[in-house]
């Protein structure tokens, strides 16, 4: 699935079966809301742990974050949760001066948002 606006593309990929977001450029008040409705796409599939590269967002707003919180609340009652990584530093800031740290957990790599999602545990097995 690839969502594209003018500030935002969103594209999908798998790694050991579990989907990771990719989006790229600005998560601001015209891209908000195509984000958010592509990470409700991916949890049509199905209640999971989503995955998101952050490696490509330099930049977030408060838009940008309510769209993080409603997705994050979805999720919240089945017991997964939103695991980014590839964070920039001022992304990061922003996330952690909001108190997003606490709604969505920051891997330091995408082996480590992996983990998270139990991928490397399926392929213990």
């Amino acid at each position: 699935m690839t969502t594209e606006t003018t500030l935002l593309t969103i594209t999908d990929r798998f790694e050991d079966g579990i989907r990771i977001i990719c989006p790229v450029g600005k998560l601001e008040t015209l891209s908000a809301k195509d984000f958010e409705a592509h990470l409700n796409g991916a949890l049509a599939d199905g209640p999971a742990h989503l995955l998101v590269d952050m490696g490509g967002v330099d930049y977030v707003t408060s838009f940008g974050l309510r769209s993080i919180l409603i997705v994050a609340k979805k999720l919240a009652p089945s017991g997964h949760k939103l695991v980014f990584f590839g964070v920039n530093a001022s992304v990061l800031e922003v996330l952690r001066i909001s108190g997003f740290l606490k709604i969505v957990t920051v891997a330091d790599s995408e082996a480590e948002a992996l983990v998270h999602s139990g991928a490397s545990k399926a392929n213990a097995t």
